[in-house]
């Protein structure tokens, strides 16, 4: 019949079982501390010419990536432009009826125009490209 007396208990029926366990837990041996810094530092070191071999893997294929990167960009703009021509082949047709203009059929050739930012941009980079394609030379 006691649970139907209030009983006046301690602070420490207020606390949750995980605050109890916390308050009653000490600090683990310090021993077993280094014993797991040991244990780590081990892995580590096992790993670590793994992982620099993948990230000098990885930088290389960046690097043979960027430079291969305007030619890329070059075979895009000839396909845009082709595939361009193809789905608007009668307004082709219309234009070239009209006079020409100074920039050709009538349009501002923008693919020619950002080759040749990129162009300018590649050639006034060029020794900065060099150092980063080619680290060694």
């Amino acid at each position: 019949m006691g649970w139907f007396i209030k009983e006046r208990r301690g602070g420490s029926w207020k606390r949750g079982w995980l605050e109890e366990t916390l308050l009653t837990s000490s600090a683990p041996p310090l021993t077993l501390l280094a014993l797991l810094a040991i244990i780590s530092l081990l892995l580590f070191l096992s790993s670590y010419p793994r992982y620099k071999y993948e990230v000098e893997k990885t930088a290389a294929n960046l690097k043979l990536f960027m430079l291969f990167l305007p030619i890329l960009f070059v075979f895009v703009l000839v396909s845009l432009s082709f595939v361009h021509r193809l789905l608007f082949k009668s307004s082709y047709s219309v234009r070239a009826n009209q006079a020409k203009s100074l920039f050709g059929e009538g349009n501002f050739p923008w693919g020619v125009l950002l080759m040749l930012i990129l162009l300018l941009l590649l050639v006034s980079k060029q020794s900065y490209f060099h150092s980063l394609w080619y680290p060694t030379l």
